[in-house]
């Protein structure tokens, strides 16, 4: 679990890792000088091969740099990338990839209401969410909480019926932080994705969410998502990144 906070804990870091930036143009008229932060979902396609989809669906082929040797942890990532190239070979883009950032990725669980046990374990500490999305059939969040480096937080997604709620006509989770003892010294912000596959349910064309939270000061909020099924979606005001408070690293 220590690999989480080393994760978390890297987001108060302003540097973003960029390579060989240069002000000249590529053919197809993109300035190699310009760059584009975005969360994406990673596919593998090959044996240490990957490509992203970005959450309008369009496909992204990393040409450069060559030779890179991704090592992804998670199905989601952020990337910060400059494009060389429009539509070619059944890619949108052709893309150099200045960095890379795992972006913790799950399911949401199940944990039954009078499970004292379950619920203890999984916590319900006060965390702060900046912005919260479907994009790419995952649910996003942009979060932020205190810490201190003593030991790593457990986020989860979850849900108090067995069937996760995927039948109800709006589905209510509630988004679960585990401070697990760490110290609150320090601020720190990072994205975590769940995916929403299981709600994908036949003879439905989408689903409804009512996600909440304990705030700090122990408020609870809330907030409602529509995830509607057969159409890729992207909200450039929380999807896209715009922020530069994650470090993102090259393998």
């Amino acid at each position: 679990m220590r690999k989480y906070m080393k994760l978390f804990s890297a987001l108060i870091l302003s540097s973003v890792l960029l390579l060989g930036v240069s002000s000249c143009s590529d053919d197809d008229g993109y300035s190699l000088g310009d760059f584009w932060e975005s969360i994406v979902t990673v596919n593998e396609i090959g044996n240490g091969t990957y490509d992203f989809t970005l959450d309008n669906g369009k496909k992204l082929w990393v040409a450069a740099p060559a030779g890179l040797n991704l090592k992804p942890k998670y199905d989601r990532a952020i990337i910060n990338y400059t494009i060389l190239s429009d539509k070619v070979e059944g890619y949108d883009h052709y893309i150099r990839l200045n960095g890379f950032y795992d972006v913790l990725t799950k399911g949401a669980i199940y944990i039954a209401s009078d499970d004292q046990v379950k619920q203890d374990s999984i916590g319900n500490n006060p965390i702060k969410v900046h912005s919260m999305w479907e994009g790419g059939g995952y649910l996003n969040v942009y979060f932020g909480y205190n810490a201190g480096g003593k030991d790593s937080h457990m986020l989860n997604l979850v849900s108090a019926k067995s069937d996760l709620g995927i039948n109800d006509e709006v589905v209510k989770l509630e988004f679960r932080h585990n401070i697990r003892g760490d110290y609150e010294n320090y601020p720190v912000r990072g994205y975590v994705s769940f995916n929403l596959a299981p709600y994908k349910a036949e003879g439905k064309e989408k689903a409804v969410f009512e996600i909440s939270w304990k705030d700090f000061g122990g408020e609870t909020k809330t907030k409602t998502i529509e995830y509607k099924f057969g159409t890729e979606t992207t909200q450039p005001d929380e999807g896209f990144i715009e922020n530069t408070d994650t470090n993102l690293n090259i393998y």
